[in-house]
C-alpha cells in the first residue's frame, strides 16, 4: 500500500512535467494544421487570381523581369486572398508577371513547328498570419506570425475565330521616327503583316471551322472609301476621301445626325476634295497575302480625325461573320478637331458602334460579341479625352515600341484561359 502511494506521487510528478511538452505538440498541431489549411487556400485564391488578371488584361501590369503589379491587378488578388482567408494579419507582396510567346521557351519552341500561340500570367503571393500559440521559453510555438506563399501560372490562348478591324492612323505625323523603332507608318505596316502571319497559323488548324480576318480601315482627316451608290462602271471612279460625318445644314457638323446614320454608308455627296496620303479602305479578308501587299503601298500624310476610322472600320466589321469581333484604333496623337471627337463621343457614337456590332448573329445563330481597344504610338493615349471614353479607360493601352504593339493586340485576340497543372 505504503509503495502504490508513492507510485501515485510519481505519476502526478511525471504528469506535470509532461504538461508543456504535451501542450507544446498541441500548439504545433493546432498552429501547424492552420498554415497547412492557410497554404491551401492561398494557393486556391492564387489560381482564381491569376485565372481574373488574365481576363481582365490591365494594360499596366508586370512583365517577366519586374514582377510589379498594378493596382488595379493588386486590389484583385488582395480581394481573392481576403474572399479565401479570413484572418490574414497582412499581405506582405504581391507580384504580377505577364509574359509573351516570346519570353517562354516552350511557346516559343512551338512556334517553329506550327504550335499556337500563348500568353503566360502569373501570380506570387505571401502573406502573414498572427499565431494563435506562439509559445514561449517553456512551451514550444509557431512563434508571434507564421509566413504563407502562394503561387499559380494561367496560359491565354486563341479559341475562336476572329474579326479584326484596324483603324489606322496614316496623318502626316506617322511618318516620323519615334523610339520605339523606324519611322511609325513603316512600324505599322509590319505590325499589320505580322499579326496576319499569326492569325493565319489558327487558320492552318484543321480543326477550325472558320477562319480569322483582317481589314483595315485608314485615315487621317477622312477616309479613302468606296461610297455607296457607286456605279462600278470602268470610267466613273467610285472611290473618293469620305466624310463619314452628317452636315448641320449651317456649315458645321450634326452630332445626333451623324450617329443616327453612322451604319449608313456614305453616298457621293460626302466625297471631298483631298490628295494628300495614299491609303484606302480594305474589308474583311483571310487572304493576308494580298491584304498586306496592298497595305504595303500606304503611306501617311495629312491631319487626323480617328471619328472617320471608328464609323467606316465599324461599318465594315459588321460585314464580319464570326463571333468576335475587334475594332483597334491605332494612332500616334489627338485629333486635330477635339471638339468634334469630343461632340460624337458624347452624342452616342461608341454606344451605337459598340451595340451595331453586337446586334447580329453568326451565320450559326451565335452570339456575337464586339470590343474595341485603342493602342498608343509613342504618345498617351489616355490623355485623348475622346477616345478614352469612347472605349472605356480599361481598354486603352500605352506602346513603348513596335513589340509592345504587336503583343498589345495578340493578347487582345487571345481569348481562352487554361490553368497551367
Amino acid at each position: 500500500m505504503r509503495l502504490r502511494k508513492h507510485q501515485k506521487g510519481h505519476a502526478a510528478i511525471l504528469f506535470a512535467m509532461m504538461i508543456p511538452a504535451l501542450f507544446g505538440i498541441f500548439t504545433l498541431a493546432s498552429d501547424g494544421a492552420r498554415a497547412i489549411q492557410t497554404k491551401a487556400r492561398i494557393e486556391d485564391a492564387a489560381e482564381v487570381a491569376t485565372l481574373a488578371i488574365s481576363a481582365h488584361n490591365d494594360p499596366d501590369q508586370g512583365n517577366s523581369s519586374g514582377g510589379s503589379a498594378s493596382s488595379t491587378n493588386r486590389q484583385i488578388v488582395t480581394d481573392y486572398i481576403n474572399a479565401y482567408i479570413s484572418d490574414v494579419d497582412t499581405i506582405q507582396s504581391i507580384k504580377v508577371y505577364k509574359r509573351s510567346c516570346e519570353e517562354i521557351p516552350e511557346c516559343s519552341a512551338g512556334l517553329a513547328i506550327g504550335e499556337p500561340r500563348y500568353f503566360e500570367h502569373e501570380v506570387g503571393v505571401q502573406t502573414t498570419q498572427k499565431s494563435w500559440f506562439p509559445g514561449n521559453d517553456a512551451i514550444v510555438g509557431m512563434g508571434e506570425s507564421f509566413t504563407t506563399t502562394g503561387h499559380s501560372l494561367a496560359r491565354k490562348y486563341q479559341s475562336e475565330a476572329v474579326d479584326v478591324m484596324f483603324a489606322a492612323d496614316f496623318s502626316g505625323s506617322m511618318e516620323d521616327r519615334w523610339s520605339g523603332g523606324n519611322r511609325k507608318y513603316q512600324d505599322l505596316i509590319e505590325i499589320i503583316k505580322n499579326i496576319s502571319d499569326e492569325l493565319q497559323k489558327f487558320n492552318d488548324l484543321e480543326h477550325n471551322d472558320n477562319d480569322n480576318t483582317v481589314g483595315v480601315s485608314a485615315y487621317n482627316v477622312y477616309t479613302y472609301s468606296k461610297y455607296a451608290g457607286s456605279s462600278n462602271n470602268w470610267w466613273d471612279d467610285d472611290w473618293c476621301y469620305l466624310e463619314q460625318g452628317v452636315s448641320s445644314g449651317w456649315g458645321g457638323m450634326s452630332y445626333s445626325a451623324t450617329v443616327s446614320n453612322l451604319w449608313i454608308e456614305k453616298t457621293k455627296s460626302a466625297c471631298r476634295s483631298y490628295r494628300y496620303g495614299r491609303f484606302n479602305d480594305i474589308p474583311l479578308t483571310s487572304d493576308f497575302d494580298s491584304a498586306n501587299q496592298e497595305i504595303s503601298r500606304f503611306w501617311p500624310e495629312g491631319g487626323t480625325a480617328s471619328y472617320q476610322a471608328l464609323i467606316r472600320g465599324a461599318q465594315l466589321l459588321g460585314e464580319g461573320t464570326n463571333s468576335r469581333r475587334l475594332l483597334i484604333v491605332l494612332s500616334d496623337g489627338d485629333d486635330n478637331e477635339k471638339g468634334i471627337a469630343n461632340g460624337l463621343v458624347a452624342a452616342g457614337m461608341c454606344r451605337d458602334i459598340q451595340q451595331g456590332l453586337e446586334s447580329d448573329t453568326t451565320p450559326d445563330n451565335r452570339p456575337i460579341r464586339a470590343q474595341m481597344a485603342v493602342i498608343g504610338f509613342d504618345y498617351d493615349p489616355y490623355s485623348n479625352q475622346a477616345l478614352r471614353d469612347c472605349v472605356g479607360a480599361e481598354n486603352v493601352y500605352k506602346a513603348e515600341d513596335a513589340d509592345d504593339i504587336q503583343n498589345t493586340i495578340l493578347e487582345l485576340i487571345s481569348e481562352e484561359i487554361g490553368h497551367l497543372k
